[in-house]
């Protein structure tokens, strides 16, 4: 079930709040808070996202009609907090790489299946993507993959 778009104005502060609490492990396996700086305002933002880590890089996926990755083109130092620690990584969208964006949609979504519906992909009846909303949704797919700095 996709949550309506006001109610992550409350959920996102609850979130935040959640991660950077002693009770982060009920939420830590699967949800990070990606801190980075605004490139017009110069302000410091955090926002939480579902993450997968795979060989040493952490990646998160968002729509390309959110704004935030938008701070990330290019490359940007970002702070990720994962189970309770604070770690600076170097970030960059995948926006340009359509391989990498099929790569790690798909292996994100094998993880989370019910996040496809943030992707408005719908599943069949086995839980595996229909592959026509697949294909569409990777057009508007932004993945950001971070690794230590």
């Amino acid at each position: 079930m996709k949550l309506p778009e006001f109610l992550f104005l409350i959920i996102n502060p609850l979130m935040r709040i959640l991660l950077c609490s002693p009770l982060h492990r009920i939420m830590s396996d699967s949800l990070m808070l990606i801190t980075f700086t605004g490139r017009k305002s110069g302000k410091s933002f955090t926002t939480p996202v579902r993450y997968i880590e795979n060989d040493g890089s952490v990646r998160c996926f968002t729509s390309s009609q959110n704004q935030w990755w938008r701070n990330l083109r290019g490359g940007a130092e970002v702070v990720l907090r994962i189970n309770g620690q604070d770690t600076r990584y170097n970030a960059i969208t995948l926006e340009t790489n359509p391989e990498e964006t099929r790569k790690w949609l798909s292996y994100y979504l094998q993880k989370y299946p019910e996040d496809a519906v943030y992707h408005d992909i719908r599943l069949n009846k086995d839980k595996s993507l229909v592959e026509k909303d697949f294909e569409l949704a990777l057009g508007k797919a932004i993945v950001v993959e971070a690794t230590p700095v």
